[in-house]
């Protein structure tokens, strides 16, 4: 995962959990709640999502940050194929 702010670049992240609304992740950099990020997801092979997101809530770590985001509205077809991907891993582990 990939995290952009609005002046920089804040470096590849981790997710800690994800769904169709936002996220938990880490990031190497400070960010307090209310900063605008893109996020750039990659699931598996496929090419990755990008999400306009509005961090929540952020709390310090020895890592960097971790910081709970909202996903904006934006592009239908990433929120879609995200949705899909999500589907498709509940129906695994029900299998």
């Amino acid at each position: 995962m990939l995290v952009k702010g609005e002046a920089s670049t804040f470096g590849r992240g981790t997710t800690r959990d994800f769904n169709e609304s936002g996220a938990r992740l880490v990031v190497t950099e400070n960010v307090a709640a209310g900063h605008d990020l893109v996020v750039y997801l990659k699931l598996e092979a496929q090419r990755a999502l990008s999400f306009l997101a509005t961090v929540v809530w952020a709390k310090p770590t020895e890592n960097g940050t971790e910081v709970g985001v909202r996903f904006q509205d934006g592009c239908q077809a990433d929120r879609r194929r995200l949705n899909r991907w999500l589907h498709h891993r509940r129906l695994l582990s029900f299998a």
